[in-house]
């Protein structure tokens, strides 16, 4: 459990708690922001000292393992240390006496008494501790387990520190650039988040016709393999049939293959005779022949250098066009490019955000903190002076009733 809340060593010394805060009504200046920052910075000074005093510390201290710090520090340091750790449970234990009830005037008297005497005790402690070097360092290592409670609070007072600071040395025109900033780049991840909602349609389908191919190459695979099963199946039989029906259709190929090839030879032996005696006979014909070849390779030549021309101009056709698809490809180089950087600007305007929400969430969770602290220390607030009303009244009373005596 946390412990109650010590009485600060900057209240006043006759411990009188009952006045009210003025709050500033104008914007502090550069001197009284850094008077502020001196305050918390002593503040955070003091409230790390008083961390390390607990009774877990005293007790490594006193064991031989710190016997060697504990003679370093002094003897009139440890007077004073376990001093402190008896008047901090001097007045928890007033706090808790009697929960829900009041003491009698004496006992709030004493414990006017043990508040100063707390209040001087934890100075003079402070004031010691500030004159050791490396005293915190030296501490912490006999303090098994740190108050939770204490090092949220230092750790709120730093985030505090930090915000006053930055909001300082933060000026108009930078919020301004901020914000424009902010602005172009949620502009710009609106025009990217439509292009990328525009390419996602055309995506979809791109798919969808690709899925469609898919699956009619799909059935047309179905049937194939259908087919390969049915021809697996009536392989055998069919190779059996077809080799007996070839076999006798070779045969009877055979046969009148050689029936022909007698009848052929025959008329070979029977034109060889006959071109033996159209050779003499045919060579006006031979020279006619010569003239017409030679008038058909002239039409040839014709035919290919026609040709020529045409491959020539269709190869200058290709390279243009060649030249275009190229064109084209650096274009759709540049648009890649283009997109990339688009891509890599929503994932930064996308870290943006985070870190703004998450600088949001943190203003909102320092916020709610105070607030509840506020709330608890006006509670306990009320709750004094309901203690001293109540102490005023029952004290009169009993005057009232000595003198009816």
């Amino acid at each position: 459990p946390s412990p109650l809340p010590l009485p600060s060593p900057l209240l006043p010394a006759n411990g009188n708690t009952h006045f009210v805060a003025a709050m500033p009504t104008s914007k502090p200046t550069n001197i009284d922001a850094q008077r502020i920052l001196a305050i918390m910075d002593e503040l955070k000074e003091k409230l790390t000292f008083l961390s390390v005093a607990q009774p877990q510390v005293l007790s490594g201290l006193q064991s031989e393992e710190g016997a060697s710090t504990a003679e370093m520090l002094g003897p009139d340091f440890m007077k004073t240390f376990a001093e402190q750790l008896r008047l901090e449970d001097i007045y928890v234990m007033a706090n808790n006496v009697g929960e829900g009830g009041f003491g009698h005037n004496e006992e709030s008297e004493e414990l006017r008494e043990d508040v100063k005497a707390l209040q001087k005790n934890t100075r003079e402690l402070c004031r010691k501790m500030k004159t050791l070097p490396n005293i915190v360092q030296e501490l912490r290592v006999h303090q098994e387990q740190r108050p939770a409670a204490m090092m949220s609070f230092l750790k709120t007072l730093t985030d505090m520190q930090e915000l006053t600071l930055k909001r300082l040395t933060t000026t108009v025109e930078e919020e301004k650039s901020r914000h424009e900033l902010l602005e172009h780049y949620k502009s710009r991840e609106s025009e990217a988040s439509t292009r990328r909602q525009q390419l996602e349609r055309d995506l979809t389908h791109i798919r969808r016709e690709c899925e469609r191919a898919q699956s009619h190459r799909s059935e047309i695979l179905t049937k194939l393999r259908a087919d390969v099963v049915n021809v697996k199946d009536t392989k055998q039989e069919k190779m059996a049939s077809l080799r007996s029906k070839y076999e006798l259709r070779m045969k009877e190929h055979q046969e009148a293959f050689d029936a022909k090839r007698e009848e052929l030879q025959k008329k070979i032996n029977a034109l060889t005779e006959s071109n033996k005696k159209l050779k003499g006979t045919s060579m006006d014909e031979e020279m006619d022949q010569k003239k017409k070849a030679k008038r058909y390779e002239t039409d040839v030549e014709a035919v290919i250098t026609k040709y020529d021309t045409e491959v020539k101009e269709l190869a200058k056709t290709y390279s243009e066009n060649h030249e275009h698809w190229k064109k084209e490809q650096r274009q759709l180089s540049d648009l890649r490019e283009h997109f990339e950087k688009v891509e890599e600007e929503k994932a930064c305007i996308a870290a943006e955000e985070a870190v703004v929400a998450a600088r949001k969430a943190k203003l909102d969770n320092e916020k709610k903190l105070k607030s509840e602290m506020a709330a608890l220390l006006q509670a306990y607030w009320r709750g004094i002076i309901q203690r001293e009303q109540y102490a005023a009244m029952k004290k009169a009373k009993k005057k009232k009733g000595g003198k009816k005596k």
